[in-house]
């Protein structure tokens, strides 16, 4: 018999995770997952957004540089719209970015692109004020540390505290203490199966 196994996409509409992995030296940990990768331009955007005087920007745009047949930027009337601004010299919107990225969450060439035939999505995010308004069902939400633990369940890393204390208390080449995050979902992060029933592993 013949099964076709529908193939479960990445989305990270969240600087987050990659501020968090950068932190720990950590980033080839979203290529161990093995899916396609999408990316939100704002979220892109804020990430790599200054390579020049910030060396987290310049490695996170050559990590995706790199694998950039694993990553699926996608972009947001919103956030285009921003750009323009910027370019007019006219002054940024504050909340810019919040609001490409909830139009990406609710617009249906967003997060409904990737869920409308009923292809498994998992939304990895940090900030807790990332809202999923009507999850769909096949949407499986999972946080950074949520991550690392599965990770580590799964015998892909030795263990999730190590990378943990790489965050918050960085010791990598380049990394200072002012670049520590504050993990909101400690000790065991958040992990939301989808409705239909999920669970992930690598």
């Amino acid at each position: 018999m013949d099964v076709h196994v529908r193939r479960c996409t990445l989305i990270i509409p969240d600087s987050g995770p990659f501020n968090s992995l950068w932190v720990a030296d950590a980033l080839t940990l979203l290529l161990d997952l093995d899916m396609p990768i999408v990316v939100v331009d704002a979220i892109y955007d804020e990430v790599t957004s200054d390579p020049v005087h910030y060396r987290k920007d310049r490695d996170v745009q050559a990590f995706i540089a790199q694998h950039r047949s694993r990553f699926i930027r996608v972009t947001t009337d919103i956030w285009q719209m921003e750009l323009e601004r910027r370019q007019q010299g006219l002054k940024p919107k504050r909340n810019a970015g919040e609001l490409a990225i909830a139009d990406f969450l609710s617009s249906d060439d967003g997060l409904k692109h990737y869920v409308r035939d009923g292809a498994p999505v998992l939304l990895l995010f940090e900030d807790r004020d990332v809202r999923v308004i009507n999850k769909p069902p096949n949407v499986h939400l999972l946080s950074t540390v949520g991550l690392l633990r599965g990770l580590a369940r799964v015998g892909v890393i030795p263990s999730a505290d190590a990378v943990i204390q790489a965050m918050t208390h960085p010791t990598a080449p380049g990394r200072r203490p002012a670049d520590s995050r504050v993990l909101t979902d400690l000790p065991d992060g958040s992990d939301e199966p989808a409705a239909t029933g999920s669970s992930w592993t690598p």
